[in-house]
């Protein structure tokens, strides 16, 4: 069978014309047909669209997608969560409710939440509804319990494949980070009692998101974040609360039931 190059080779060429699209000037050859001839990389690209075949652009914001969700491990309790299936019982609840609100709904990448109180209030499941619905506007975005990041981080030190640079790299470039239960890891205390290795990466996380969107959540009030971190318990908070709106819930547990 010949080759469609052998047959445009016996084709008569009657004369050339300009590309409409891209200027560049292609031959055109008298055919059975009547008079043709086409602009070969134009005809390329318009083939390849209807394809619709992911550009290498699409092809990295995927990987690095699949990356971020790959740390994230949400409980059961918490898959379904919705600003709106939040019920509120108290005044603070109340105001936690509207600051989601407020936050999805003016969401610039820069303003912060802190969210504190005794467990079961709420602070979770506000989280990360906030998460999700702003990873549904098209922005990257992660969950993670404190201690899971820890875990993650500490993980790297065994030199098998992911390195601790790559963490960070990726938590400086989210667009928000929900970082669930501050406070709730534990770590070999140093010799004036304090938790030095999880001060340590905290702060940097904290200090890699300055300016950025970030949740917090913790069972704990400020001054007792600084006391169990101590040298960088300041420099902590600190950073937690710039450019964020700070809630203190007050209630009953949700789960709190009775048992016997």
């Amino acid at each position: 069978m010949e080759s469609i190059q052998n047959l445009i080779n016996t084709m008569e060429q009657v004369g050339e014309e300009q590309c409409k699209e891209c200027g560049r000037v292609y031959k055109l050859y008298k055919t059975p047909v009547g008079v043709a001839g086409g602009c070969k990389p134009c005809e390329d690209k318009k083939f390849k669209a209807k394809l619709n075949l992911p550009t290498v652009e699409d092809y990295r914001e995927s990987k690095e997608r699949n990356f971020i969700l790959s740390f994230e491990r949400v409980s059961t309790d918490l898959q379904k969560a919705t600003v709106k299936s939040y019920k509120p019982v108290t005044d603070s609840q109340k105001e936690a409710k509207q600051a989601a609100i407020d936050f999805i709904t003016q969401f610039d990448g820069k303003h912060s939440l802190a969210l504190s109180g005794t467990p079961g209030l709420g602070k979770s499941h506000l989280a990360y509804a906030i998460c999700k619905a702003i990873r549904k506007q098209g922005y990257k975005t992660l969950f993670i319990k404190s201690t899971d990041l820890l875990e993650k981080i500490r993980g790297t030190y065994s030199g098998n494949g992911l390195a601790e640079e790559d963490i960070f790299n990726m938590i400086y470039n989210l667009d928000l980070l929900a970082l669930d239960d501050i406070g709730s890891e534990y770590v070999k205390k140093d010799e004036q009692g304090h938790e030095s290795w999880a001060s340590d990466v905290l702060y940097k996380v904290m200090d890699l998101r300055l300016e950025k969107s970030t949740i917090c959540t913790t069972n704990y009030t400020e001054s007792e974040l600084e006391a169990k971190y101590g040298k960088n318990g300041v420099r902590i908070t600190d950073r937690m609360m710039d450019m964020a709106k700070g809630i203190r819930l007050i209630g009953d547990s949700y789960r709190k039931k009775e048992r016997f």
